[in-house]
């Protein structure tokens, strides 16, 4: 069932993502620093989006270590309560 969920989520991914393909076809100029040229507009979101989403992965994984760390320390605390006990 959980994987039926995904293919369904994939597939509204996949229409979403090319109508707005569809209907941001139109060049625009980018300037950064020192440079400027001109690419599609669906391009430059779906840059922004993907820098992003990686930005955030990155941050997680950070977090998520940190977390993982801790819960480490935490079990060991634990385990050397309960033994003087």
């Amino acid at each position: 069932m959980k994987e039926k969920l995904h293919y369904i989520l994939l597939l509204i991914t996949i229409l979403l993502v090319a109508s707005i393909s569809l209907a941001n076809m139109q060049s625009v100029n980018v300037s950064f620093i020192l440079f400027s040229f001109k690419l599609p507009l669906i391009i430059l979101i779906l840059v922004s989006v993907l820098l992003g989403s990686i930005t955030t992965f990155l941050i997680s994984i950070s977090k998520n270590f940190s977390l993982k760390k801790e819960l480490k320390k935490t079990k060991e605390s634990l385990k050397t309560s309960q033994k003087e006990n």
